[in-house]
């Protein structure tokens, strides 16, 4: 136990300053990137959409007017924004003093729909429209406030929680009886689910990949519920909340999802809160009393425009303050029926940011389980001890940290996330390491087990020999031993930077994984079994435009956007090439590690030894592949050009 670092309170503050500091970044990011652009770099860049029009209008939850906007062609939207995301919506001519804001509540790849707060103005009907991307402070302001909120915590247990999050007392466990899990276990997911289960404060649970966090998750959901807690299932990701509530579902719990339908995966909606109230007889009531409410709005916009008589003044004043006591009567009918439909789920699933919503407000919970836990940054994970008194804290610090713009405050400590600071100031009683996996061929799980995980992992005999050949064209030749790499030193095929985002490609390489994919769909390999990865955005970019013609299922994209999921085969193009040795964000090997874990049976890796070997572990990954049988170099590849 580290004992000697006694923290106090301030902490807090320094975290809070580090927030700040962020935020900070974050701005000056947004406001560099649009210096000096042209209203189609803009777009370009993903911070405007030019050209849009509206096409619906409809009245959503809460009163709110949804906009849905199309380009005037109809066309294809150039940049894909996120449910969620801030909008401000402006003219795409004229001048207005002051831009109407909106939050974008469903986003596809022709349309967007808008949800406004109050009456847009008349110009959203009026011909063309652009739309620029804003900063949202709202998770700013509820995460500092939460951070004030924990530092406050001075009474009796509450202290006692503060202290253990400070790391200057023990957290307690009560001995807990054996449970007769819901189905099998292994030993390690066993005896995790039940200290999780026996966690009076907290208790971490170290999940690497395909070892079966989800299963432990799952269970104890289960077992909590079955003992009549009501659950709290959080985290920083809408797709991580999704993966929680499927588990949840799945356990026959009642489960809610909490947050815009727009952020949730489709197949998932029905089962979030805006979509359960509509049934609510409640909610029926309000809905007919805010139409009229928008009658009345207006009738009394009419009168005022038809003319300046006194009569219809007064006429459009009664209209008006009519309308706003029917507002106030419908919002209370639906907050009484959002209540009622809280009331009876088992579990609510909601993202980490969300917690402070006012739908929530005043809402009590047993114990919440936080997955993807160490990609939080502590301020955002220490809003869930808010709201439960124990916590299950679940991922792995060896793969992808909290995304941390700015360099000075994520080494001054935002970028170590809350896991990683209780496992360093509590020690290894607080946490169970899975170490079983049920993805990886043996050979493609061993480098990775090696580095990061100490060599303790162990492939369970279900996947530990499996290889293409199982999910080919029978008969079907290629040379695909579990791990390839194919080394293109001596080639020539520089890196370039991309003039606009300043990331990197390597157009070169990219012939190779083009041509890799063709030969394995032609094998029978199918597509949605197939991913490729790139460290670097513009590469990925590059990648995905040349591969959207061969099979449009086949995904490409940066290894942010696989953690957590995984493939028969993925092919890697580590892009970097260059006379000076340098591998920026392939220093980073947590992010690596995490491209290098999510194939079950083929990881192909297309880089330049002459580049990666001045590090030491990419010079171990290559060298461990010629002692394998699985080094090629590009000289006796096929050459694509040729095919």
């Amino acid at each position: 136990m580290t004992w000697g670092m006694a923290r106090d309170v301030s902490f807090f503050d320094k975290l809070g300053s580090l927030l700040a500091q962020e935020r900070e970044a974050e701005k000056a990011r947004m406001t560099a990137l649009a210096q000096g652009l042209s209203l189609r770099e803009r777009e370009e860049q993903g911070l405007s959409v030019l050209d849009l029009e509206t096409v619906e209008e409809e009245v959503g939850l809460g009163g709110r007017i949804l906009l849905t906007l199309a380009r005037a062609d109809r066309g294809r939207l150039p940049t894909r924004l996120s449910n969620g995301d801030l909008v401000a919506v402006l003219p795409r001519r004229a001048e207005v003093k002051e831009p109407a804001k909106a939050l974008i509540s469903r986003a596809t790849s022709t349309r967007i729909q808008l949800a406004f707060d109050r009456e847009p103005p008349a110009y959203l009907s009026e011909g063309l429209l652009r739309l620029d991307v804003v900063p949202n402070d709202v998770t700013y302001e509820r995460v500092r406030a939460g951070l004030q909120r924990v530092k406050a915590m001075d009474k009796g247990q509450e202290r006692h929680k503060r202290e253990v999050l400070l790391g200057n007392e023990a957290p307690k466990f009560d001995n807990t009886k054996d449970f007769t899990p819901t189905r099998p276990l292994n030993p390690e997911q066993q005896d995790a689910a039940k200290r999780a289960l026996a966690a009076e404060d907290f208790f971490l649970v170290h999940g690497p990949p395909g070892t079966g966090k989800s299963t432990v998750l799952a269970e104890v959901a289960a077992q909590a519920v079955a003992r009549g807690e009501r659950l709290l299932c959080t985290a920083a990701s809408n797709a991580a909340v999704d993966h929680l509530l499927e588990l949840c579902l799945e356990q026959g719990l009642r489960a809610l999802r909490v947050g815009h339908p727009a952020r949730v995966a489709a197949r998932l909606q029905e089962h979030t809160l805006d979509i359960v109230v509509e049934e609510h007889p409640d909610r029926v009531v309000s809905r007919d009393l805010f139409d009229e409410a928008f009658d009345l709005f207006g009738y009394a916009r009419r009168q005022r425009s038809q003319g300046r008589s006194r009569e219809r003044f007064s006429n459009a004043r009664s209209s008006t303050a009519e309308a706003k006591d029917l507002m106030d009567e419908a919002r209370k009918l639906e907050k009484k029926a959002v209540k009622a439909v809280l009331a009876r789920a088992d579990v609510v699933c909601v993202t980490l940011a969300s917690l402070g919503s006012g739908v929530l407000a005043g809402e009590e919970f047993d114990r919440a389980l936080l997955d993807e836990a160490t990609q939080a940054t502590e301020p955002l994970a220490l809003l869930g001890f808010l709201r439960a008194p124990k916590v299950v804290l679940a991922g792995d610090p060896q793969q992808l940290p909290p995304t941390v713009l700015s360099q000075e405050a994520s080494k001054a400590g935002l970028g170590v996330s809350l896991f990683e600071r209780l496992l360093q100031d509590h020690g290894d009683d607080v946490k169970r390491m899975l170490r079983e996996q049920y993805r990886m061929n043996a050979a493609i799980m061993a480098f990775p087990s090696k580095e990061m995980y100490g060599g303790e992992l162990r492939a369970h005999p279900s996947v530990a020999d499996r290889t293409l050949d199982g999910v080919l064209n029978p008969g079907a030749q290629v040379d695909a031993p579990p791990v390839l790499y194919l080394d293109t030193a001596g080639k020539g095929f520089d890196e370039e930077v991309e003039p606009t985002t300043h990331s990197l490609l390597n157009p070169g390489e990219a012939t190779y994984v083009i041509a890799r994919v063709r030969e394995l769909l032609a094998k029978g390999l199918s597509p949605r079994e197939l991913a490729v990865i790139a460290p670097y955005s513009a590469q990925a970019r590059h990648l995905r435009e040349a591969l959207e013609a061969v099979h449009p299922d086949v995904e490409v994209d940066t290894v942010d956007a696989f953690q957590g999921r995984e493939k028969d085969a993925i092919l890697v193009s580590l892009t970097r090439s260059n006379s000076e040795g340098q591998l920026g964000f392939l220093n980073d090997l947590r992010r690596m590690n995490v491209a290098l874990t999510r194939a079950r049976r083929h990881l192909f890796v297309v880089g330049d030894s002459a580049t990666l070997s001045s590090h030491p572990f990419y010079g171990r990954f290559i060298e461990g592949t010629q002692a394998e049988g699985g080094y090629r170099s590009a000289w006796e590849w096929p050459d694509p050009a040729e095919q």
